[in-house]
């Protein structure tokens, strides 16, 4: 019982911390034409695509807590919103949330998750918290 939580904890512990950054990134109720709903049409994965979904691979390959898996999905048959995943640096042209948890030595500081500059959706990431 407690390998799975020494094996699996900082893998968990940085889902806590997306769930945190999906939680409390906007407060859309419907994001534009046939763009997803948020949060109800998002999911995270851990264990690699979903079945009904389009999704993004949010990886930190000097991580060694099994990131290579891990998804960000939309249900598919909503407009594409343009999300993207970065591990090195934010993406020139489009508006980008850096993803850092500082108590992490795992690379982290770099990583951004980034939307169309003319995206309805504005993410804010807090490693401590909801964000108010």
């Amino acid at each position: 019982s407690s390998g799975i939580n020494a094996e699996y904890g900082d893998h968990f512990k940085m889902f806590g911390l997306f769930a945190v950054l999906l939680l409390t990134t906007a407060t859309l109720t419907e994001a534009g034409p046939n763009y997803p709903y948020w949060p109800k049409q998002f999911r995270w994965s851990y264990a690699g695509n979903l079945a009904g979904y389009n999704c993004i691979t949010v990886n930190e390959p000097g991580d060694p807590h099994y990131w290579s898996d891990n998804r960000l999905c939309w249900e598919a048959g909503y407009t594409n919103p343009g999300i993207r995943w970065s591990y090195a640096g934010a993406i020139s042209g489009m508006k980008c949330t850096n993803v850092n948890e500082p108590g992490d030595p795992h690379y982290w500081t770099d990583n951004y998750l980034c939307v169309p500059r003319n995206s309805p959706y504005d993410f804010t990431f807090s490693y401590a918290g909801r964000v108010l």
